[in-house]
C-alpha cells in the first residue's frame, strides 16, 4: 500500500470514518474503494482534493506527509482556508471558479 493510501486509511481510522461513509461522500462504487485497499488502483488521486477536505488536511499532507505551515499564512489566508473547508462541495466549486477568473490559479 502506498504512503498516500496509508495516510488516508490512518486518518479515517483516527476520525472514525467508515468506508461506506467515504464511498458515499466521494460517490464511488464499493469495488473501487476495495481496489484501493488491495493496491489494485490509484484512482483515489482523482479524488484527492475531496478526500483531503473530508479528512481536514491538506493535499500536500496526504501525498507527501507535509502539512501546510500555518505560520507562513497571514491571518486573512487562515480565515479563508477555514471558511473554505466549511463550504459545501458546490460552494467550493463556485469559489474556485471565481478565483480562477481573478487569475489566482
Amino acid at each position: 500500500m502506498d504512503e498516500t493510501l496509508v495516510r488516508i486509511t490512518t486518518l479515517m481510522k483516527e476520525q472514525k470514518i467508515q468506508d461506506q461513509e467515504m464511498i458515499e461522500y466521494l460517490g464511488l462504487k464499493r469495488g473501487t474503494f476495495s481496489n484501493w485497499r488491495r493496491d489494485k488502483g490509484k484512482s483515489y488521486y482523482e479524488n484527492i482534493d475531496r478526500i483531503a477536505d473530508r479528512l481536514g488536511v491538506s493535499i500536500d499532507f496526504l501525498i507527501r506527509g507535509n502539512e501546510i505551515e500555518t505560520d507562513s499564512l497571514s491571518r486573512n489566508e487562515m480565515e479563508l482556508v477555514e471558511c473554505y473547508r466549511q463550504l459545501s462541495d458546490d460552494a467550493k466549486d463556485i469559489v474556485l471558479k471565481n478565483a480562477r477568473l481573478l487569475e489566482c490559479s
